[in-house]
C-alpha cells in the first residue's frame, strides 16, 4: 500500500473527525437560516461519509489487483485507449475551437424562465448558501456552484451566466471523440465529434444555463472507463473505478438523473457477468462492481450537506393533481419529434429517414457487443421507467446525456447502409461515397445553427410591447410563469394574480387590464379557472416565440364595460 493512499485516507478521516458541525453550518448557510438544522444535519452526513472514504481508500488499495493477465469480461468491441495522434490533435482542437465560437454567438440571446429561476434564486447566493440549498428541482448544484464562480470573475448578467454550459459544451466535444475512439472506426470517431459540435442541439443546450451540457460530458466520460474496465485484461489498482466513480458523481451533482446512466451500466455489468459466469474468474470482474461503490459514496458526499432536503425536493410529484399532458408518454414522442425536427437535416422527413438508419447502426453495434450496444440505449429505458415510475414530467431534455450515444448511432447507420447496398463491389469508392455522406449530414447539421441562436423565451419582446402599448391608467397582471421573472430578474410592478377573485378585482379598478402567461399546456394545468376566463374574456394581442417549445409568451387585454 502507497505512502500516498495511507496518508489521503488519516487526512480525510481527521477532516471527518474535527470538522466542527453546528459552526460550520453556520459558516455555510448563515447563523438567521430557516435551514440551518437541515444543513447542521448535512454537515454531521457529510462527516460520516468523509470518514467511510477514508476507510474505503485503504480497503480498496490493500485489495485491488497488483498485476497478471485475466479473462475480460468482453472479448470484443472495445477498442485499446490509444494517444491522439497529431492528425487526430489537430482535427480535434479545430472542432473545439469552431465549437467554442458557435456556442459564444449570440450567448445572451433571449433568457428562459428556468434560467431565471437559477439566476435569481442561486447564482446571486453566497457560495456557501448554494452548496447548502437544495430547495427546488431547478438546483442544478454544480452549475449553480460554477454559475457562481462566473458571476465573481465576470459579474452578473446573461452571457456569464451561460458561459458554464458553453464551456462544458466544448469539453463534451472532446469527450465525445475520446469515448468514441473505442467503440467506432477512426472515420466515424471524428465524424461524430465533428456533428456534435456542429449540432443544433448541443448549441441549444450550449446556451442554456442548466446542467445539461455538463451531464453528457461526464456520461461520456464515465461511459468510457466503464467500457474499458469490461474489456480489460490486466486490471492494477483501483484507479479506473476511482475515475468512473468520480465522472458519474459529476454528473450526479450537475443533474441528478445521471444516476439513471449508473443503473444502466450496472445492469449491463450483472448481464455481462451472467453472460460469463462459466469462464475464469479475475478481479477485472470486482472492478467495475468497485466503481460503483465509489460513485454512490463520491455522490453521496458531493449531496451530503443537502441531503435532508434532497430526498423531499427530488421525489415531489411535479404539478400534483393537475392534469397536463407532460406525463403522456405519447406526448414525450411527439415532442421528441418536434424539437429534433428542428435540428436534424430534413426536419420531420429527416427523422423517419433516420430511423431506418438507427436501426441499421444499432444492429451493427449490437453485433459488435451486445455489452457497448446496451450501454447506448438502457440509460433511456431506465430514465423513461422512472419518470414514470414517480409521475414526474416527461420532458425530452432528460434524455440529453444519451446524445453522444444516439449520434455514433445514426452514424454508424449511414456506414452500414453503404456497405450493404454496395454489395461488397467497390469498397474503396463506396468508402469515399460514405465519407462524402457523412461530411454532407455535418454541413446539413450547420446550416440549422442559425435558429439556435434565437431567444429561448421573448420576455424581453414580452416586456417592451407592454410598456409601448400599455395606458398608464391601464393594469398589467402576470400569472403563473410570468411572476417571477418580470417581479425578480425584469423588477416590474405588474400585479401577480393567482385566481379569478383578483384578476376580477384588477379589470374592475381600470379601463384595461393586460395579462401576460407562458406555457400554455402549464397554464390551463395550473390555473383553469383563469385560463378559462382569459379564452372567453380577452383578446389575444401578441404571441411571442422562443425556441423553447410551447413557451411562447401571450398577451392578452381586455377593456372594461362602460356603464
Amino acid at each position: 500500500m502507497s505512502k500516498f493512499v495511507v496518508t489521503t485516507s488519516l487526512a480525510i478521516l481527521a477532516l471527518a473527525f474535527l470538522l466542527p458541525v453546528a459552526a460550520t453550518a453556520q459558516w455555510l448557510a448563515g447563523a438567521d437560516s430557516a435551514r440551518l438544522d437541515d444543513v447542521a444535519q448535512g454537515v454531521l452526513i457529510a462527516k460520516g461519509v468523509l470518514a467511510v472514504h477514508g476507510l474505503l481508500f485503504v480497503i480498496a488499495a490493500r485489495f485491488a489487483p497488483k498485476g497478471g493477465s485475466f479473462e475480460p469480461l468482453i472479448e470484443s468491441g472495445v477498442r485499446a485507449p490509444t494517444r491522439f495522434t497529431a492528425a487526430s490533435l489537430w482535427a480535434v482542437g479545430g472542432l473545439m475551437c469552431l465549437a467554442l465560437a458557435l456556442r459564444l454567438t449570440a450567448l445572451d440571446s433571449g433568457i428562459s424562465f428556468d434560467e431565471i429561476d437559477t439566476l435569481v434564486h442561486y447564482a446571486r447566493l453566497p457560495m456557501g448558501r448554494i452548496v447548502s440549498t437544495f430547495d427546488s428541482q431547478n438546483q442544478h448544484l454544480l452549475f449553480s456552484v460554477l454559475a457562481r464562480l462566473s458571476f465573481e470573475l465576470l459579474g452578473e448578467s446573461v452571457w456569464a451566466l451561460r458561459l458554464p454550459a458553453a464551456l462544458l459544451g466544448v469539453l463534451s466535444i472532446w469527450a465525445m471523440y475520446r469515448f468514441a475512439s473505442i467503440v467506432s472506426a477512426p472515420r466515424e470517431a471524428i465524424f461524430a465529434t465533428a456533428f456534435l459540435a456542429l449540432s443544433y442541439h448541443h448549441v441549444w443546450f450550449s446556451q442554456n444555463a442548466r446542467g445539461y451540457t455538463g451531464l453528457l460530458l461526464f456520461t461520456l466520460l464515465g461511459s468510457r472507463v466503464f467500457l474499458l474496465m469490461l474489456s480489460e485484461r490486466e486490471p492494477r489498482g483501483f484507479g479506473r473505478p476511482f475515475a468512473y466513480g468520480l465522472w458519474m458523481a459529476l454528473a450526479t451533482s450537475i443533474h441528478a438523473t445521471a444516476v439513471f446512466v449508473v443503473a444502466a451500466h450496472g445492469l449491463v455489468w450483472l448481464g455481462v457477468l451472467w453472460s460469463s459466469r462459466n469462464r475464469a474468474a479475475g478481479p477485472n470482474r470486482v472492478q467495475p462492481g468497485l466503481g460503483f461503490v465509489f460513485a454512490a459514496s463520491l455522490s453521496l458526499l458531493l449531496y451530503s450537506l443537502v441531503l435532508p432536503q434532497f430526498f423531499h425536493t427530488l421525489l415531489a410529484p411535479t404539478m400534483p393533481g393537475a392534469k397536463t399532458e407532460w406525463k403522456d408518454p405519447l406526448w414525450l414522442v411527439s415532442e421528441t419529434a418536434r424539437g429534433l425536427s428542428a435540428g436534424i437535416p430534413g426536419g420531420s422527413f429527416g427523422i423517419v429517414g433516420g430511423l431506418v438508419i438507427a436501426m441499421l447502426g444499432m444492429r451493427s453495434y449490437w453485433r459488435q457487443s451486445a455489452a457497448v450496444a446496451s450501454s447506448f440505449v438502457l440509460a433511456t429505458v431506465v430514465t423513461v421507467a422512472a419518470l414514470l415510475a414517480t409521475k414526474h414530467n416527461l420532458w425530452p431534455r432528460m434524455f440529453f446525456s444519451s446524445a453522444g450515444f444516439f449520434v455514433l448511432i445514426g452514424l454508424r447507420g449511414v456506414v452500414e447502409w453503404g456497405r450493404i447496398f454496395s454489395f461488397g463491389q467497390m469498397p474503396a469508392l463506396i468508402g469515399k461515397l460514405t465519407t462524402a455522406a457523412l461530411a454532407v449530414l455535418c454541413l446539413m447539421s450547420a446550416a440549422t445553427l442559425p435558429t439556435a441562436w434565437l431567444p429561448k423565451q421573448d420576455f424581453e419582446g414580452a416586456l417592451e410591447f407592454l410598456e409601448r402599448s400599455a395606458a398608464p391608467e391601464d393594469a398589467i397582471a402576470t400569472v403563473d410563469m410570468t411572476v417571477m421573472p418580470y417581479a425578480e430578474y425584469f423588477n416590474t410592478r405588474w400585479t401577480a394574480v393567482d385566481n379569478v377573485a383578483d384578476l376580477a378585482a384588477l379589470e374592475a379598478a381600470h379601463p384595461r387590464t393586460w395579462i401576460v402567461y407562458s406555457t400554455p399546456t402549464r397554464m390551463k394545468a395550473a390555473q383553469p379557472a383563469i385560463w378559462e376566463r382569459l379564452q372567453r374574456d380577452y383578446r389575444a394581442e401578441q404571441t411571442f416565440w422562443g425556441t423553447l417549445g410551447g413557451s411562447e409568451l401571450v398577451v392578452m387585454s381586455r377593456q372594461r364595460a362602460l356603464r
